[in-house]
């Protein structure tokens, strides 16, 4: 990595509750139901790249950047998991997911049986760049989880915090095995594919939980969601435009360092505390 940042796993368990309320994000449906979206995809795709990140593991030599892959494996099969938990609440408390999930699971199978090694790892690279995109707007915007619920924002931070540390991991790996002109063709078409998907699925999937929610025609609250996703905070608007950086040839994920005084609450983090649903401190106090 070029920076100077340690990739920490965190073994951390967050104790789901299904007394944690539904709409958790601003009493607000959809702009709760957009981050369960994104938590949807995450059991399988955490899994998919560290599978793509394995595959060439025997190929690094630096030992650093062998010391990050073993600390990547580690903070991405935690995400996997709280993150599955997460999706079996949502299940618990009315909103069926099970089937989405092994869907998921088929998907990713079937793209790691039939895409080529590099390619999966360079569109690793590409959705690396997106959920480092998610981790600057959540950490460095307190607006993002302003109204959200203790439990969720904290799990939110500890994520955003964790893929912010380790964003260049996949990348380095690419760049040792895929150097030059070719390799860079190759990751911006997998970016192009990765925004693609991205763009149509995550909305698709909030949409589908709305109406198993039954609040598909909640105009007033996709307004609300819009508001927060593309004006204030403006999540989806930040994320878009950090796409047309990792275009640059020259572009390296630690090239957008999340300034110190952002990540200044992470001396607070207790960093094998277990966490109870609905009882306790904030892991991040109540900023």
């Amino acid at each position: 990595m070029n920076d100077t940042t340690t990739i920490t796993p965190r073994n951390i368990q967050f104790g789901f509750d299904k007394a944690l309320p539904l709409n958790w994000h601003s009493g607000d449906p959809a702009t709760s139901r957009f981050y369960d979206a994104l938590s949807l995809l995450f059991p399988s795709g955490e899994r998919m790249f560290i599978n793509s990140v394995r595959l060439f593991a025997d190929r690094i030599t630096d030992p650093q950047l062998k010391a990050d892959i073993r600390a990547f494996t580690a903070q991405e099969a935690i995400h996997s998991r709280e993150h599955a938990h997460y999706n079996a609440l949502l299940t618990a408390q009315g909103i069926d997911v099970e089937g989405f999930g092994r869907l998921a699971d088929r998907v990713v199978k079937f793209a790691e049986r039939w895409t080529p090694n590099k390619m999966q790892l360079a569109i690793t690279c590409a959705f690396e760049h997106y959920t480092a995109l998610f981790a600057e707007s959540i950490l460095g915007d307190p607006r993002v989880m302003e109204g959200a619920h203790p439990f969720y924002r904290d799990l939110w931070r500890w994520h955003a915090m964790e893929e912010e540390e380790h964003k260049a991991v996949a990348f380095d790996v690419y760049r040792t095995v895929a150097p030059g002109i070719t390799g860079y063709l190759i990751r911006v078409y997998a970016m192009s594919i990765a925004t693609f998907d991205f763009v149509i699925t995550v909305p698709l999937i909030q949409f589908w939980l709305m109406a198993k929610a039954g609040e598909a025609t909640n105009l007033r609250s996709w307004a609300r969601a819009y508001k927060h996703m593309w004006i204030t905070p403006g999540v989806w608007r930040h994320v878009v435009f950090g796409i047309f950086d990792y275009m640059r040839p020259g572009f390296h994920p630690s090239d957008r360092a999340v300034k110190p005084e952002v990540l200044a609450w992470r001396a607070q983090y207790i960093a094998t505390q277990k966490r109870e649903a609905t009882t306790g401190p904030s892991l991040f106090g109540e900023a």
